[in-house]
């Protein structure tokens, strides 16, 4: 008959408060000494490409950032300036996708006027 309490619990490691951090620092005590110089390169490498993303990640957002005020202010700009009709459409690269933008302003007052003649010409027409 063997003692079972001498004998550690996979379960107790797994559910044991704090003990993933442990887990992880056993098993990897626990590797040859090649293969851990091996696994920490891997480590510094993936950290790496995660910085260097990130860093690109920044730069698409403070680019797409300048991008977006610059087409507000054109927007403002064309509002102020023209009564007519226009269309802006714009297209960012942010730092998690892209984001499209559609600005229209149509002015009907030219449709309204004509509108109101034919009215006028039928109600002359048809009022004789």
């Amino acid at each position: 008959m063997t003692d079972e309490s001498s004998k550690p619990n996979p379960t107790d490691l797994v559910n044991r408060p704090g003990s993933s951090g442990s887990l992880l620092e056993t098993a990897f005590q626990s590797l040859p000494k090649e293969q851990r110089q091996k696994l920490m390169e891997k480590a510094l490498e993936k950290k790496l490409e995660l910085d260097v993303e990130a860093a690109r990640a920044e730069g698409r957002h403070i680019r797409s950032d300048t991008d977006m005020h610059n087409t507000v202010r054109h927007v403002r700009e064309l509002e102020s300036s023209t009564k007519s009709d226009y269309t802006v459409k714009a297209t960012f690269e942010t730092a998690s996708g892209n984001t499209s933008v559609e600005v229209k302003k149509s002015n009907n007052t030219t449709i309204i006027i004509v509108a109101v003649v034919i009215a006028v010409v039928f109600l002359v027409l048809f009022s004789r």
